[in-house]
């Protein structure tokens, strides 16, 4: 039985299937001005589920505070056409409050209204497709409804070599 055609957008995190090696590059503190970056490795497995209607990955961070793991979950809406992302700490239980929003192009940009240490924020996450051998994420935090942002997070993805 062949599944149904996927709806218009639905396809936006395709070019992130895959196996990839991934450079971090996050700052020490946050939405207090530090130009303190630290940067460590780790790997990202993505794949897809529901016929490509979600994705789910599997991140080992090599943080300079430790080793842990992580995951995304993302799920496309065909009603609004919108992507909802699920964040899954390996240090805490939980899913956090998902990011929701939509590709243009090659660029995919999801926000949510949240806190830092106790202050509301806005947080965007920005996916990019830079061609099948790379691919970037970052998070950015506002504290000023969105009037200007702070990226805190990078996150710099080679494929890794198919065998």
């Amino acid at each position: 039985m062949s599944r149904p055609p996927r709806p218009a957008g639905a396809d936006g995190f395709d070019f992130l299937h895959g196996s990839w090696r991934v450079r971090h590059r996050k700052l020490k503190d946050r939405l207090v001005g530090s130009l303190q970056w630290l940067e460590f490795t780790g790997t990202l497995d993505v794949r897809p589920f529901m016929g490509g209607l979600g994705n789910i990955d599997e991140n080992v961070l090599d943080d300079p505070s430790g080793r842990y793991l992580a995951t995304s979950i993302r799920v496309f809406s065909p009603r609004d056409r919108n992507w909802s992302i699920y964040w899954v700490d390996g240090r805490r239980a939980g899913l956090d409050k998902p990011v929701v929003g939509r590709f243009e192009g090659k660029v995919g940009r999801f926000y949510n209204e949240d806190e830092h240490e106790g202050r509301p924020i806005r947080v965007r996450f920005t996916y990019e497709d830079l061609g099948p051998e790379q691919a970037r994420w970052s998070q950015a935090f506002s504290d000023d409804a969105g009037a200007s942002w702070e990226t805190n997070w990078t996150m710099d993805f080679v494929r890794e070599a198919r065998t």
